[in-house]
């Protein structure tokens, strides 16, 4: 659903995470009195501290998965949010973004999961880093593996612990033309 603005358009996006100003939520609350966004903004700033970029110091080992935000990344039901290890899928707009999130979503959407951590904990956004495993499989290794994701290799850094997996996941995706490989 798109509306006209002072400056442009905006669309309404539901499973996309932004950051929005305590201020600007306090600020708006009283327009919205007696509306259904009432509830929901009421809802955000009761549970800041859920939603907040975390200070992270505690990495869980296993964990359920609250929601799903795109290709690569995930929200716990703890309000910890997950990057993938290794990975980056396809960003909003992009070929196979949706079928990348959606792919994700039937992978790990409400099930328990066990984290495993690289030599990269956080990133400088605050999120997690960590590879999710769901019924012994990596999740990263997947999308790689079905096209949907590409693998990142950053020179300069130590590799990937599963990095040469990874990278014969992406092969084969490259082989079969695969999700993004499909040119």
């Amino acid at each position: 659903m798109a509306k006209n603005a002072q400056f442009g358009q905006i669309k309404v996006m539901k499973s996309k995470l932004i950051t929005i100003p305590i201020k600007i939520l306090t600020d708006i609350l009283p327009l919205l009195k007696n509306t259904p966004h009432e509830k929901r903004i009421n809802d955000l700033l009761e549970n800041t501290g859920k939603y907040q970029t975390q200070n992270i110091g505690y990495f869980p080992k296993k964990a359920k998965v609250e929601r799903i935000v795109d290709g690569d990344t995930i929200v716990l039901s703890s309000g910890s949010i997950v990057r993938y290890v290794g990975i980056t899928a396809p960003e909003n707009n992009e070929p196979f973004e949706k079928e990348s999130t959606e792919e994700n979503r039937k992978l790990v959407e409400g099930k328990t999961v066990n984290l495993e951590y690289d030599n990269y904990k956080a990133d400088k956004f605050g999120r997690v880093l960590a590879y999710v495993i769901v019924s012994g499989k990596n999740v990263s290794i997947e999308l790689a593996r079905e096209g949907l994701a590409q693998v990142v290799i950053y020179q300069h850094k130590k590799p990937w612990i599963y990095q040469e997996q990874l990278l014969r996941a992406q092969e084969e995706a490259k082989k079969k033309k695969l999700g993004i490989w499909n040119k």
